[in-house]
């Protein structure tokens, strides 16, 4: 652990700032990206309902199969936010404010490692293997704030022997505000008791001793954040609703995030980020490992790490937690494998990493780029409208409008559902969208044995009494319906396929 004893620069920034600013600059010429997400379009929807009613959703505003069915919208406050900033400034400022997010989570990460003390290449291989693995699930939802407390409760630990005053206002105030804004926080809770467990282990093994690792401050703070994230509208109720999205909800297995990573040959169209993140750990620590003056791991980061490694292999988006918590002992791996530069260079290098580490100006510079940024872009003239979602052309949103009595109760699937619910508001509900966990298992399932044309899909279509469907292109349903009658596909274009039931 490290706590630097220099005195901060208040105005000179550090290379991380520098890759804020590129990532701030990115949002320029590929905006659309962050918007591509199907869950997107449901957040935003969401968003436009909290506003026009002035309340949180407690029952579901967004479906016809489950309306009025109770629940829990643990993300209130971050769709309450960018609706919010959706009627100040239009989806560009939305835009703006989840670049900065992303950006000021990279640079947090920067930040932990150049202040561990260590030389310039380990800190750009290891800020570089974040952003990289970050900016796979880089899009315009709530998670980026979990990245982004997430980052700031490792790097509180990791630079804390025991915890500040000022840390039992942040941590706690950074906990409230998680808990409405996205589930993650149960993943930091999860951390910080696998931290503490392994710091007793070091202490038992004589690794450290009760000085320089303390146990209980950091149980007490623990405690508090716990209990603190009980503020919400839910109180309580809440550690139920998310245990059971973590733990209890088999369909998530579905959901391309929740997949395990891919370790076939990367591909230009998809580099299998997760995967290379892995194998990028395993490869440092074993070659650190082979070194004559293997760097030790303590026990308080082999256990979080080794948690979040069995995690992301099975889930891949876990894996983006594994990187930020593993940061700073695979950078330590990293300064004993790789070569010293010449002497003369290495002197100038180590004069610049102490200045780097003298630098107290990322934080202000941050928001002043942040608040420059977003007011330019704003006001920048997009060559085009910027589009919620990837498969919902206006041209079908002119089409479904046109025949507004034809879709009253459309089939819909998960990954066209958001971009709907935000093209054609504020009457259209869906069959289905992104809310697993509001659906539940049972439904997920006979939804997708629909779609899939597996046994008995026919039965399960007319129990759901659509009036409508609205398909992927790639579904097996498109081919089987061609042996309906009754169905009579009415539209279609590269991503969707339309059919209503055919009228007497």
């Amino acid at each position: 652990m490290f706590e630097s004893p220099t005195k901060s620069i208040w105005w000179l920034p550090t290379l991380g700032f520098f890759l804020f600013l590129a990532i701030e600059a990115g949002m320029f010429a590929d905006h659309d990206r962050i918007f591509a997400d199907p869950g997107v379009g449901r957040h935003l929807r969401t968003a436009e309902y909290i506003l026009e009613t002035g309340q949180i959703p407690r029952t579901d505003p967004l479906s016809f199969t489950k309306a009025g069915a109770p629940w829990t919208d643990f993300e209130w406050a971050y769709e309450a936010t960018v609706g919010e900033l959706y009627r100040a400034g239009g989806l560009p400022l939305v835009c703006a404010f989840c670049y900065a997010v992303f950006g000021a989570t990279v640079l947090c990460v920067y930040r932990t490692v150049l202040q561990s003390n260590f030389s310039l290449m380990p800190v750009v291989l290891i800020t570089s293997l974040a952003f990289l693995t970050l900016h796979l699930h880089f899009s315009a939802r709530p998670v980026l704030f979990t990245y982004l407390f997430f980052a700031l409760v490792v790097e509180v630990w990791t630079r804390r022997s025991a915890p500040k005053l000022r840390d039992w206002i942040f941590l706690p105030v950074i906990f409230i505000a998680w808990a409405n804004l996205h589930a993650g926080w149960l993943g930091a809770l999860a951390f910080l008791a696998l931290a503490m467990t392994g710091r007793l282990v070091d202490r038992a093994l004589k690794i450290s001793n009760g000085h320089e690792a303390p146990i209980i401050p950091w149980a007490a703070l623990t405690a508090l954040c716990a209990a603190v994230v009980s503020i919400n509208p839910w109180g309580w109720g809440l550690y139920r609703s998310v245990l059971h999205l973590a733990t209890g909800l088999k369909s998530a297995a579905t959901w391309d995030e929740y997949l395990p990573p891919n370790f076939g040959t990367p591909s230009m169209g998809d580099i299998r980020m997760s995967a290379i993140a892995v194998l990028f750990l395993l490869i440092v620590v074993f070659f650190a490992r082979a070194s004559k003056n293997p760097p030790r791991w303590r026990w308080e980061m082999v256990l979080p790490v080794l948690f979040f490694l069995w995690e992301g292999l099975k889930f891949q988006r876990h894996v983006l937690l594994m990187v930020e918590i593993a940061a700073v002992p695979l950078a330590r791996d990293l300064q004993a494998i790789l070569p010293r530069p010449l002497p003369s260079l290495s002197d100038i290098l180590d004069r610049f990493m102490v200045r780097q580490r003298e630098a107290g100006g990322d934080a202000w510079l941050a928001l002043v780029t942040a608040l420059g940024m977003a007011w330019l872009f704003v006001h920048y003239p997009l060559p085009k409208p910027i589009q919620v979602g990837s498969t919902v052309s206006p041209e079908l949103v002119t089409f479904l409008r046109d025949h507004p009595d034809r879709f009253h109760r459309p089939l819909t699937t998960t990954w066209n559902a958001g971009p709907l619910l935000w093209a054609m508001r504020p009457d259209f509900r869906v069959s289905i969208d992104d809310r697993g966990d509001l659906y539940g298992d049972d439904y997920v399932g006979r939804n997708t044995e629909v779609i899939t044309g597996a046994a008995g899909w026919n039965k399960k279509l007319e129990e759901g009494n659509y009036d409508s469907l609205l398909l992927d292109s790639y579904w097996q349903l498109n081919e089987l319906l061609k042996s309906r009658p009754e169905w009579q596909q009415v539209w279609r274009d590269k991503n969707t396929v339309v059919y209503w039931r055919k009228t007497d």
